[in-house]
């Protein structure tokens, strides 16, 4: 496959894919409102919601690295994901919501961190490719996506979001069928030992507990938000700009994110994601106004965006070829699976007996707690050149 038609096949598998997920994450809390679910409740969803996803990405991840194959493990999640979303739009009781979710996030989960590994094994072996511009394609279908069904559903029903999400995963799994790049030959199989190094790795678990202190406070953001628009005066279609201003706002920085990284350094470029981050959830809880909250989703240029390019990096370049997938899957479920869910269920707990205002005074308190851990993996790796400069 030309190179040219690889990269243009690459960018609009990530716009279309990115485009299903925001028929999904940003109006669920809405969907959930409807069905009469109280807070705490609510909560509970999007807990279990990230629990499966901290059990089940890993699994997908060895399956993947000992067994199919990363294509292959995204195309069964795409089938399974798209036929089971379609069950939400009959589905009534919390009872059954609950266990549709689960059901649901065993294969939707994975999806989105296993591409980005079979993304760079095909980048290894194109270095003309860049993972920032093709994930840049991935923000903008998100934002269009999202601002369209914002407006879609305010003339029709929060359930066109289900059968949308289902149409954008039919025509991802058309292109990425297109593909034909085939993995590249691991090092090596991996067992259950290799896995346990991972959890011994000092530097691997510092970047973890940092991530996820940080994805206890997006978790929280990308589920509550909508909740804070409501109270600063703005309705459902508010929410679909809302998400349009998030995800268009990440579009700069993913085409130039590499060039600066290069030049700043990993952790540095995290440090400041961090710095941002806690700034700009602050920012939120004194917001009297939705059009200030907008507003200041324009930092997530600089706060997400960096936070996903430093992380995606700093595990690629400090995993073993075979074991790529697995440590892509465990990060995913530990940092923004543990994190989402101690921030989801910690969330609708908070809401619960305190406001949305002090809900995201924690949140910055955790991008504080997140930016120090991030110091502390600053030095540990001052120890290990210095270290190895002695010798």
């Amino acid at each position: 496959m030309g190179s040219k038609v690889l990269k243009l096949k690459l960018k609009l598998l990530y716009f279309i894919l990115y485009s299903s997920a925001a028929c999904f994450y940003p109006f669920l809390t809405m969907y959930f409102q409807q069905r009469g679910i109280p807070y705490y409740k609510i909560g509970f969803l999007f807990a279990a919601n990230s629990l499966i996803g901290i059990v089940a990405q890993p699994i997908w991840g060895i399956i993947s690295d000992k067994y199919l194959g990363k294509r292959k493990i995204i195309l069964i999640n795409m089938f399974s994901s798209t036929f089971l979303i379609l069950f939400f739009l009959i589905t009534e009781s919390f009872i059954a919501i609950l266990f549709l979710l689960i059901i649901f996030m065993i294969f939707q989960s994975p999806i989105l961190s296993v591409m980005d590994a079979y993304c760079y094994d095909i980048i290894e072996d194109n270095t003309n490719l860049q993972y920032g511009k093709i994930r840049l394609m991935g923000s903008m279908g998100y934002a269009v996506a999202a601002l369209i069904l914002g407006i879609l559903i305010r003339k029709t029903s929060i359930y066109i979001t289900f059968i949308a999400y289902s149409i954008f995963m039919i025509f991802s799994i058309c292109i990425l069928k297109s593909i034909k790049f085939k993995n590249k030959k691991n090092g090596g199989t991996i067992n259950f030992h290799d896995i346990s190094k991972l959890f011994k790795d000092r530097k691997f678990v510092l970047i973890v507990l940092a991530a996820m202190f940080a994805s206890i406070s997006m978790g929280a953001n990308g589920n509550y938000i909508g909740i804070l628009i409501q109270k600063t005066g703005g309705d459902i279609s508010k929410l679909g700009l809302v998400w349009f201003v998030i995800a268009m706002s990440e579009l700069p920085l993913f085409f130039v994110g590499n060039k600066i990284m290069k030049k700043t350094g990993v952790l540095n470029l995290y440090i400041i994601a961090m710095l941002f981050f806690s700034i700009r959830f602050f920012l939120n809880s004194i917001c009297s106004s939705y059009n200030n909250v907008i507003l200041i989703q324009l930092m997530q240029s600089i706060t997400f965006t960096l936070y996903l390019l430093t992380t995606i990096e700093y595990i690629n370049i400090n995993s073993a070829p075979n074991m790529k997938t697995s440590a892509f899957t465990a990060f995913s479920a530990l940092a923004g699976g543990l994190g989402g869910f101690l921030g989801n269920i910690g969330g609708g707990f908070i809401l619960q007996f305190k406001d949305i205002f002090f809900l995201y005074k924690i949140l910055s308190l955790c991008c504080i707690v997140s930016l120090i851990i991030a110091f502390i993996l600053k030095n540990c790796e001052k120890d290990v050149k210095n270290l190895q400069n002695d010798f």
